[in-house]
């Protein structure tokens, strides 16, 4: 009964042109709507080219990756591809800070290149890492059985290993200025049996 008398109700001239109505109404604030959401969804390509690059500076900038994961990332490569990690998170204008003072950022690659190749089972392990601003400090150790030739210093068959701490400062992604401090000159007593093996162990904790 109720579904009839609505049919009914609507048949009537007057329900016929409510309707009517309705539809028009319906149709206009539907356009209404389209109109907006197309003012608000502007392309990309249709913003003024300032806006644009500005943009897409503010994106390239929120890229970067923090002093931290640089400098865990450059670590954690010690243990895989070493000479991709340092080309990768190492400023080509790097200032350095080695164990004897400034030394050349060439230098400091093939040093350890060297060291990995001459270390059998070689690791590195970072023990403590604390951030400020933009630096890093990293308390790091690694270790391996010296098999093959490390500064002119022939095998020895012994385990060795060497600890330091080491500063980054990480600009946009990359290290610009690194500071390191560790006993290379017990490692080097290691490689060529002057020390106990095994004589120097880092702490964890």
């Amino acid at each position: 009964m109720i579904f009839n008398k609505t049919r009914e109700a609507a048949s009537t001239p007057a329900a016929r042109t409510s309707m009517g109505r309705k539809k028009v109404l319906g149709a206009i604030t539907g356009l209404a709507v389209a109109a907006a959401l197309t003012a608000v969804a502007v392309p990309a390509a249709a913003q003024s080219p300032a806006k644009s690059a500005a943009s897409s500076s503010h994106a390239a900038h929120h890229h970067y990756l923090s002093p931290l994961q640089v400098t865990s990332a450059y670590y954690a490569s010690y243990n895989g591809d070493l000479a991709a990690g340092f080309d990768r998170y190492i400023s080509k204008d790097l200032v350095l800070h080695g164990f004897n003072g400034p030394e050349n950022r060439d230098d400091w690659i093939k040093g350890d290149l060297n060291i990995k190749a001459g270390l059998t089972g070689f690791k590195m392990t970072v023990l403590d890492q604390i951030v400020e601003g933009d630096k890093v400090v990293t308390r790091w150790s690694f270790a391996g059985r010296h098999t093959g030739t490390i500064f002119g210093i022939p095998a020895s068959g012994r385990d060795v290993q060497l600890s330091g701490i080491s500063i980054d400062r990480v600009i946009h992604g990359q290290s610009v200025e690194h500071w390191s401090e560790g006993n290379f000159g017990v490692f080097l007593d290691e490689l060529r049996g002057e020390t106990p093996p095994g004589a120097v162990h880092p702490t964890t904790k």
